[in-house]
């Protein structure tokens, strides 16, 4: 059998004290343990006969807006070897390599490949493995599992590989949201275990910047109206932002509205974080904010929500907006912005 190659993509041990250290908090002897912020190494090892070898950095991993949850490796030895699988559920658990399909191409042309898949054409109700996830981290977006399957040659195929099995491990693998289906942006957020995955970015033509604070609102389809709006000063930079400098009001689905308060210490654990700010090429006037967030909310009447595992990214307008008439800005004084 014509030999086959073991890829183990990501940051080895060998590599995390140099490549890595200038990124992370470090103490005199380098103890990564100290960091809290560090979740150990990054990587995914793919097993297949007779070779082990060691890759860095090429995988795409991505979340959409069905719930479905894609890892890829496209580029491994320049595009000689293509691997990937799609999870139908993105949750912790055991699923099945017939319904959860792992994909493996070969290459034997400039433009051709052999396939091989985990679902068997002709016996599709065969399960020939499983792909565990054992570890999902929704506030940092990493993902680690386990994989195993059989893998069956495409008919069509041309060197005469047979069915062989393939392993290996994904260990804190940074992913990505994807196919959310509007203009500017998303957010979503986690409420009582549920995703609220439908929150489109809306952005005012006359401008999202108003009385000098950078607006983002976005809202459900009409059918389950849900919106959220976050406010917080223009020349806010990437860093972490409490209710201080924050302001937020929430409208849910059965249109009660629940707002952020700076002076009420129960929400006090909530947290704004921007991670990146950048303009659009070829765009005047209109930027990109990303970022994470945990919003602890409460109603007029006492109720109090959390939105925990928050997750952004906004194309907004920078034109500013003056609102005529006296009184507080948003995020001043704990009251709250009408959406």
């Amino acid at each position: 059998m014509k030999k086959f190659y073991s890829i183990l993509i990501g940051l080895s041990l060998l590599t995390i004290g140099g490549g890595l250290l200038s990124s992370c908090s470090s103490s005199d002897d380098n103890d990564f343990s100290s960091d809290p912020s560090y979740k150990g190494p990054t990587y995914v090892s793919l097993t297949l006969p007779d070779t082990t070898r060691i890759e860095t950095e090429k995988f795409i991993a991505t979340l959409d807006a069905n719930g479905e949850f894609r890892l890829l490796m496209d580029d491994i030895e320049g595009g000689n070897h293509i691997f990937g699988f799609t999870l139908l559920r993105f949750q912790e658990g055991n699923f099945p390599t017939n319904l959860n399909v792992i994909e493996y191409m070969l290459r034997t042309g400039e433009v051709t490949y052999d396939t091989f898949s985990s679902l068997d054409p002709n016996d599709p109700r065969r399960n020939n493995g499983m792909i565990k996830i054992s570890k999902i981290d929704k506030e940092s977006m990493l993902v680690s599992g386990t994989f195993s399957s059989a893998m069956v040659p495409s008919p069509l195929n041309q060197s005469g590989m047979r069915t062989f099995t393939v392993s290996g491990e994904f260990k804190n693998i940074p992913y990505k949201r994807i196919g959310l289906i509007s203009e500017y942006g998303f957010v979503y957020a986690s409420l009582n275990g549920n995703d609220i995955n439908d929150l489109m970015v809306v952005s005012d033509a006359k401008g999202d910047v108003v009385d000098g604070r950078v607006v983002i609102a976005a809202e459900s389809k009409p059918m389950r109206k849900r919106a959220i709006k976050f406010s917080f000063p223009k020349e806010a930079a990437v860093g972490n932002y409490k209710y201080d400098q924050v302001q937020v009001e929430y409208i849910s689905e059965n249109g009660v509205k629940y707002f952020s308060n700076a002076e009420d210490q129960s929400l006090a654990e909530s947290v704004l974080k921007i991670e990146q700010i950048g303009t659009l090429p070829g765009i005047p006037n209109r930027a990109t904010y990303k970022g994470k967030f945990t919003f602890k909310l409460k109603s007029k009447d006492g109720r109090v929500l959390t939105l925990n595992f928050g997750d952004f990214s906004a194309d907004i307008s920078l034109k500013e907006v003056v609102t005529p008439g006296p009184g507080p800005g948003p995020g001043e004084g704990g009251g709250p912005i009408e959406l």
